[in-house]
């Protein structure tokens, strides 16, 4: 009886200090996993280094763009700390503390490539460094700048909870930017998944558009040479439709109106 009494106790404080329990009250309304359709005029994809667009959502990205979608995609890093010789002595990967020009030009050659493999129809590159990211206010205009230019019917971001620093510090320029955005109520947001699987409610069977994604994915060759992304990407994207009963691959993602993701952003 006293075992079982501390395990409940223990599992009532977990879900207090993480907020499991407004995390369900939160998203309860939506979390069984749908099939939409992709009808969207403009998308807008929040990329914090140039192949995150590609390995999260390229399969996506082509349905949707085979669809007539046009899609931009807003790169904030450079990418060169995803690159051995762009880190500096004992730094990790994706930290970059010195600026090295042609690995920043390869990167974006590369991403230039898988775009337009994946049909996207613009890429803005912001180039801050790797590791470096912060919710600045040129950070945050620049993406205000962009929301409106673009006016998005659908904004893809890494989740909040992704395993990256600069993928958590796209998510506070977003929260910056979006909120002052009179038109963001009506923006779908869906987070999309890198370092981290997330709690999916959105299912996209991309089974037909796996090659594409392949080639798109093997445009950043210098990302395959430090890790086996492809293989890692592809068995995610095999697992999530396999689980839910598609004989193929799919991209998962979470999506929730913005005034859920915000309220979900601040207790993480």
């Amino acid at each position: 009886m006293k075992r079982l009494l501390k395990t409940g106790l223990s599992l009532v404080s977990l879900r207090r200090a993480l907020g499991f329990g407004s995390f369900f009250a939160a998203t309860k309304f939506d979390l069984h996993i749908s099939q939409p359709k992709l009808e969207f005029k403009n998308a807008l994809v929040l990329s914090p280094h140039p192949d995150d667009d590609t390995f999260g959502l390229g399969g996506t990205i082509k349905k949707m763009t085979t669809y007539g979608t046009k899609v931009t995609v807003a790169y904030f890093c450079d990418g060169s700390g995803g690159v051995k010789e762009g880190r500096g002595e004992g730094e990790e990967l994706g930290i970059s503390s010195r600026r090295d020009e042609n690995l920043i030009a390869l990167r974006k050659t590369e991403a230039e490539k898988a775009a337009a493999i994946l049909g996207i129809n613009e890429l803005v590159f912001w180039g801050y460094p790797d590791g470096k990211l912060a919710s600045g206010t040129a950070a945050t205009m620049a993406l205000e700048d962009l929301i409106e230019k673009v006016k998005p019917d659908i904004i893809f971001l890494p989740s909040f909870l992704d395993n990256h620093g600069d993928h958590r510090v796209v998510n506070e320029i977003f929260i910056n930017a979006a909120r002052k955005y009179p038109e963001i109520s009506k923006i779908q947001i869906w987070a999309y998944e890198i370092w981290t699987p997330i709690l999916a409610n959105r299912l996209v069977d991309i089974t037909l558009y796996i090659k594409t994604k392949k080639e798109a994915i093997l445009a950043h060759e210098s990302q395959l040479k430090t890790r086996g992304y492809d293989k890692a990407i592809l068995g995610l994207n095999q697992y999530r439709a396999e689980i839910n009963k598609i004989s193929g691959f799919a991209e998962a993602f979470f999506a929730v109106p913005f005034d859920l993701y915000l309220k979900l952003y601040r207790k993480s």
